[in-house]
């Protein structure tokens, strides 16, 4: 139940966002998951890019940045990885 809490979290706060500074096909893809645990909600968090990443027909590039919060009963993590076409 977790686990399905964990991947709507992450479906509903997804966003992709392109820079001036990256190459013309390339984007900041972003998602954010929860869990029990750091380790779960970056599993989730990092499981969210890497979905949106590969829906898009895109190829990740460099390692996913991760921020974690502690928020009382869950943590939630956002994660953040380039990708280009």
């Amino acid at each position: 139940m977790k686990t399905t809490f964990a991947i709507a979290t992450a479906a509903a706060v997804m966003m992709m966002a392109a820079t001036g500074a990256m190459a013309k096909d390339c984007k900041t893809v972003a998602a954010a998951g929860s869990g029990l645990t750091q380790g779960i909600a970056e599993i989730m968090a990092k499981g969210g890019v890497k979905t949106l990443i590969d829906s898009r027909g895109m190829t990740a590039v460099g390692e996913p940045k991760v921020k974690c919060k502690d928020g009382g009963m869950l943590t939630e993590c956002h994660a953040q990885q380039k990708a280009c076409k």
